[in-house]
């Protein structure tokens, strides 16, 4: 495996900490751009990278309740992985 389980939850929480967090805590704007530029770097994988990532966050979701479970299915498409 490319990568390890413990990374992509690792992205998970980062992600789940810029799109929740408020903005008198982090500016948004500063937020958007790191989402931009994790996606840009996950999007340069290979698809057999991606389809293993994808796979990843579809099961690291069940560790989460409510919007961030949903969130982080979502991840894939917010990212450009597909």
């Amino acid at each position: 495996m490319a990568h390890s389980h413990h990374l992509i939850k690792v992205i998970a929480d980062m992600a789940i900490f810029l799109e929740f967090t408020d903005e008198h805590s982090l500016n948004p704007d500063a937020a958007v751009e790191m989402m931009e530029h994790i996606a840009a770097e996950l999007q340069q994988l290979t698809d057999d990278e991606k389809g293993s990532i994808i796979d990843s966050f579809a099961e690291i979701a069940k560790a989460y309740r409510g919007d961030e479970s949903d969130f982080v299915k979502a991840l894939p498409d917010t990212l450009g992985l597909h």
